[in-house]
């Protein structure tokens, strides 16, 4: 049984939970486990790589029905026409490459400390837009490669996110306007979209009341109330089920008022088809700066006298 893997061990390398591994097995006939001396499921080593490519692919919105069955060779063509977009020619390599050896190399200290010196030296905005969303890309290749293992995703996640906390402290404007409410809709679990969207609104002068992650729709009507919020700015990761977003969008669209817009970015919505009625979406967080000049500009006389 040399180089066999646990249920447990393969849903930790993978991300893969152990139901979903048992369900796909029952339904799709793979990953195709052994029996150990105690009966338990054991999986070999080989399987992990497939595994890993069917779980990025359905991060980026397909379905387990389109993936689960195919070959090794099958899940490498989908990825290769899915595939993110070059890493941004403004970014230099030689320091992405750095900061992934330290990854790597798991030095947490060093990796804090040469991510605070890319942002003193090119300043938050840039840092976000061009650092910090190409190592986000980097970081989930490297995984999929299997060269890091999900922990050193988390370590990575931690990092960025503390950082980025500590950037806001700086920059955050509470008496900026617009007011701009950000949180993810409920089962949307991951932050980091909403950290960056929030800084770089920060920077352009918004004031951001963040709720975290996973509000209730129904509690986000009366946030807008209590925090009076002009604006309400959702992220979804890959990981949300895309056919959930439209009708999620069209039920918050009825259930806020009219005068406050919403916002949604995110790799969840980028390729969307269609957002319901009164739907703003952001396909890249450069956008952004964009989107609140032009609502500034429509919403003049309103922010004035409110600052008033």
């Amino acid at each position: 049984m040399a180089n066999m893997l646990t249920i447990a061990s393969i849903s930790l390398e993978t991300g893969v939970s152990k139901e979903v591994l048992r369900k796909w097995e029952e339904r799709y006939g793979f990953p195709v486990p052994e029996r150990d001396a105690s009966s338990h499921r054991t999986y070999a080593q080989h399987q992990v790589l497939r595994l890993k490519l069917i779980k990025r692919l359905i991060d980026r919105g397909m379905r387990p029905s389109q993936v689960v069955p195919l070959d090794e060779e099958g899940l490498q063509s989908l990825l290769l026409a899915h595939e993110e977009a070059p890493v941004s020619a403004q970014v230099d390599t030689g320091v992405m490459a750095e900061l992934m050896a330290l990854l790597r190399c798991r030095d947490r200290s060093a990796l804090t400390q040469r991510l605070k010196q890319e942002v003193g030296l090119l300043g938050l905005e840039k840092f976000v837009l061009e650092v910090m969303c190409a190592l986000n890309v980097a970081v989930g290749q490297a995984w999929e490669r299997g060269e890091i293992g999900i922990r050193d995703e988390h370590v990575y996640t931690e990092v960025i996110q503390n950082l980025l906390r500590e950037e806001l402290s700086a920059v955050s404007k509470p008496d900026g306007l617009p007011r701009i409410l950000v949180t993810t809709p409920s089962g949307e679990l991951h932050t980091m979209g909403l950290l960056m969207a929030e800084a770089l609104t920060s920077l352009h002068g918004a004031c951001c009341i963040s709720l975290g992650a996973q509000t209730p729709l129904e509690e986000i009507p009366h946030a807008i109330r209590d925090y009076r919020a002009d604006i309400v700015c959702l992220s979804f990761s890959a990981a949300f089920p895309r056919r959930r977003i439209p009708p999620y969008l069209k039920s918050l669209r009825a259930a806020v008022p009219q005068a406050v817009e919403i916002w949604v970015g995110g790799a969840g919505v980028a390729g969307l088809d269609r957002s319901p009625r009164g739907i703003k979406l952001m396909a890249t967080l450069d956008q952004l700066g964009a989107t609140l000049h032009k609502y500034r500009l429509a919403h003049q006389v309103a922010l004035s006298r409110v600052a008033v």
